[in-house]
C-alpha cells in the first residue's frame, strides 16, 4: 500500500539538471498573509496587496504550490519535513534517539554527488537543535549568530533570537558568493516569531495589519527583496533552484479556516528558478515532505533514495495529501481533510494507504535506518 523507496527513472528529464538548490525556510508564513494564496480573504481588505507583495511576485512567476501543508506545528518537525522528506507523528522525529540512525537526506545526497552543503540560522550555534539535526543530514559547514557577529559586529541582534532577518539575509547573500558551485545551502530565517518585533527605523514603512505578526511578515517580505535585488546580478544566482516554504502555520491566527484543520497548517510553498520554464502551479494538496523529492528529480538525480513523500512532478501514481499528527492521525487529500483516532483506521484504500505509511515509518524507527536496501 505504501513504500517510502523511491527508483527515479533514468529516461526522465531534468529540466534544472546541476543547478545550485537554495532552501529558505521561513519561520510561521502562513498561507494567510498572502493575498496570492488567500485572495479570498483580501478581495475588500485596506491591504488589498496583503503583507507579501514581493513573495507573491516569485509565486506567480515561478512555481506555486498553493496548498501547501506543513506536516507539524513545530519548527523542529519542519527541518526533517523539507531537508530529508521524513515527517513527525507523536513525537517530533528530531527528538527521538532513532534520529540519529543511519539516512541519506537531501544535503547527504546532494554532497556525495559534489555539492558544497550549507546550513545558516542567525540564532546561537546549537539553539532549537538545528545544528545538531543539519550536520546529521549531511550540511558540512554551519553559519550562526556567532558566524556573523565576527565579521559584522554585535549590532544587529534583535534582542530576542538572533540577528535582523535582512541583515543575515545580506550575510548569507555574501556567503553563497563565495562558495564553488554546485552548492545546496538553506537558511531559517525567524524573525516573524513571538515578540513579533521589527528593526525600528523600518517599522513606520511597514503595515500594522490584523493580527501583530503581519507586520513581521511585511518586513520578511521586504528583507527578501532587498536579497533579490542585491543578488540576482551574481554569477550563481541564474543558476539556481530556489525553493521558498514556511516552518509552520504561525500562532497568530486572523482568518477563521486558520483554527481548524487543515487551515492550521496551510503555508507558504513555491519553487522559483531564474531563466527556466518552472512555471505554473498546483491547485491540490501538497506537503513539506514532497519537497525532497522534488527538487532532486528537478535537478537530475537518478539514484535510489528513501523519502516518505512524492516527486511532484515525476510521481503521479503515490499519494496526493498531506499527513500529521495531532491527538490522532490527519491527511488533507483531493476529496478534503479526514481524521482517525489511532487504531481506528477504516478499511477504504486512502485509509489503508495511511496505515501503510504509519507502519513504514515506525518499522524505520524500530530499525534506526533510512535507506533503500
Amino acid at each position: 500500500h505504501f513504500s517510502p523507496y523511491h527508483y527515479p527513472t533514468p529516461e526522465a528529464e531534468a529540466p534544472l539538471r546541476g543547478r545550485n538548490v537554495v532552501i529558505f525556510i521561513l519561520e510561521s508564513m502562513s498561507a494567510e498573509h498572502s493575498a496570492h494564496l488567500r485572495p479570498d480573504l483580501y478581495a475588500e481588505s485596506e491591504y488589498y496587496k496583503g503583507f507579501t507583495p514581493f513573495l507573491d511576485s516569485l509565486m506567480r512567476s515561478g512555481f506555486c504550490f498553493k496548498r501547501m501543508y506543513a506536516n507539524g506545528t513545530r519548527s523542529i518537525q519542519g527541518m526533517p519535513s523539507v531537508l530529508g522528506s521524513i515527517p513527525s507523528f507523536k513525537t517530533p522525529f528530531v527528538l527521538m534517539p532513532q534520529a540519529l540512525g543511519e539516512s541519506r537526506q537531501l544535503p547527504a545526497i546532494l554532497r556525495d554527488k559534489g555539492y558544497h552543503t550549507a546550513f545558516f540560522c542567525g540564532s546561537e550555534g546549537g539553539s532549537m537543535g538545528f545544528g545538531a539535526y543539519a550536520r546529521s543530514a549531511g550540511v558540512e559547514q554551519l553559519y550562526a549568530r556567532e558566524e556573523y557577529e565576527a565579521r559584522h559586529g554585535r549590532g544587529d541582534f534583535d534582542g530576542y533570537w538572533g540577528i535582523w532577518d535582512h541583515r543575515f539575509l545580506d550575510f548569507f547573500g555574501e556567503e553563497l558568493s563565495t562558495f564553488r558551485e554546485p552548492f545546496c545551502a538553506s537558511i531559517f530565517t525567524l524573525t516573524s516569531h513571538h515578540p513579533f518585533v521589527v528593526p525600528e527605523e523600518l517599522k513606520d514603512q511597514l503595515p500594522v495589519g490584523y493580527t501583530p505578526i503581519h507586520r513581521c511578515a511585511a518586513y520578511e517580505d521586504w528583507a527578501y527583496r532587498q536579497f533579490f535585488e542585491k543578488y540576482a546580478d551574481e554569477p550563481w544566482f541564474k543558476n539556481t533552484l530556489f525553493l521558498f516554504v514556511a516552518d509552520h502555520v504561525s500562532s497568530e491566527k486572523w482568518s477563521p479556516e486558520a483554527h481548524s484543520f487543515p487551515g492550521t497548517h496551510h503555508i507558504f510553498g513555491f519553487l522559483y528558478a531564474p531563466e527556466s520554464n518552472l512555471q505554473g502551479e498546483i491547485l491540490g494538496p501538497v506537503q513539506q515532505i514532497d519537497l525532497m523529492p522534488t527538487v532532486l528529480g528537478q535537478i537530475g538525480n537518478r539514484e535510489p533514495y528513501f523519502a516518505f513523500g512524492r516527486d511532484l512532478f515525476l510521481e503521479p501514481e503515490r499519494p496526493h495529501w498531506s499527513v500529521s499528527y495531532s491527538n490522532g492521525y490527519q491527511l488533507v487529500g483531493e476529496e478534503g481533510p479526514r481524521r482517525f483516532a489511532a487504531g481506528e483506521i477504516p478499511d477504504d484504500p486512502q485509509a489503508q494507504q495511511l496505515k501503510a505509511m504509519i507502519q513504514q515509518y515506525y518499522t524505520h524507527i524500530a530499525a534506526q535506518s533510512y535507506l533503500v536496501k
